[in-house]
């Protein structure tokens, strides 16, 4: 019985700083959470809120001439409950609004031998005031490239965003604030006279015509059955292979019996990649589409006036194109 008391003595001075970098750790991972779940602006606020509460109380326990026992657990205890009543009331306040801050995905290519021919697509038509994340892939090998934006229609203006210079094949996302109605000039740092493009920002932009068309693989099957195209004008179409290591891709016809005659024969993607096809012009009317490698993922092409062209005309000759990264296999 006599040993115990000793036991005890030993255990304590372990045990107490133990528990109490627990505690401090599980408040520190809430008050993360919670500064993660409000606006940025917020999320300082609360901090210097924090911060000055910190400061305050240990200021006015160092000019005590006693300390009481407990001192320590006291100051954590108060700063503590200052930073979850502030987090509480930042939240409730500050709170992103559902979907805020996930924007607009465009999808931006340096396909081989881009230092040449430039990017692909070299236009990308976005919404205006919405967050924009550019996803561009590098997918020349050996070779660096980047995508910087500027604040107008040519390279004298204000830089926008700047993205890090990569050598391909590698990716990178580049960040945009929401931009008001307008163009905005782009180029590679690395090949600024011969790799250029511009950005259209409009209100309900980013979709048709341009990267912001984008149909996904998955599963061996398409994520739409109906693709919907503009009549009488090319068009980009971002393609997403995101089944590892399957081959993909997307073949237009006239319809299901003329399979022989492509109207369009998009190059073969083994995923996970993307990659952005240039589809030709398209009189009004409706296509088959399918891939080649597993005709069972198919589906219909709906071409309609309004969307930048006319209708009336002939469909367009078969032409086996292929989009960036080579012929299909």
């Amino acid at each position: 019985m006599s040993d115990r008391p000793s036991r005890e003595g030993l255990l304590l001075p372990v045990l107490l700083p133990l528990g109490a970098l627990v505690l401090i750790g599980l408040v520190l991972f809430g008050f993360s959470r919670i500064l993660l779940a409000t606006s940025a602006d917020a999320a300082t606020g609360v901090a210097l809120i924090v911060a000055a509460a910190i400061m305050t109380t240990a200021a006015l326990i160092a000019s005590r001439r006693r300390q009481p026992n407990g001192v320590l657990f006291s100051l954590f205890g108060i700063v503590a409950g200052v930073a979850m009543v502030a987090g509480g009331i930042a939240v409730l306040a500050f709170a992103p609004a559902e979907g805020e801050g996930e924007g607009f995905v465009a999808v931006l290519a340096a396909p081989v031998g881009a230092a040449v021919d430039g990017f692909s697509p070299d236009r990308l038509p976005v919404p205006s005031g919405e967050p924009v994340s550019i996803e561009f892939d590098n997918q020349d090998a050996g070779i660096q490239h980047n995508v910087v934006v500027f604040d107008g229609e040519d390279d004298s203006a204000p830089t926008l965003a700047e993205g890090t210079i990569i050598t391909g094949v590698a990716k990178e996302t580049v960040s945009l604030e929401p931009l008001q109605p307008g163009s905005y000039f782009f180029h590679c740092a690395v090949h600024p006279s011969t790799m250029t493009g511009t950005i259209e920002a409009s209100e309900g932009g980013g979709g048709g015509a341009g990267g912001g068309l984008v149909v996904s693989a998955s599963g061996l099957a398409f994520d739409t059955d109906v693709i919907n195209l503009p009549a009488d004008q090319p068009t980009q179409l971002t393609f997403d292979n995101k089944d590892p290591a399957v081959v993909h891709n997307i073949a237009i016809f006239p319809d299901e019996q003329s399979l022989d005659a492509p109207l369009f024969d998009g190059a073969n993607v083994t995923g996970p990649d993307q990659i952005v096809y240039d589809l030709p012009a398209f009189a009004v009317g409706t296509y088959y589409f399918h891939c080649n490698t597993h005709p069972t993922m198919a589906g219909s092409v709906v071409v309609e006036a309004g969307g930048g062209g006319g209708g009336g005309g002939e469909p367009p000759p078969p032409t086996g194109a292929t989009g960036a990264g080579g012929p299909s296999g």
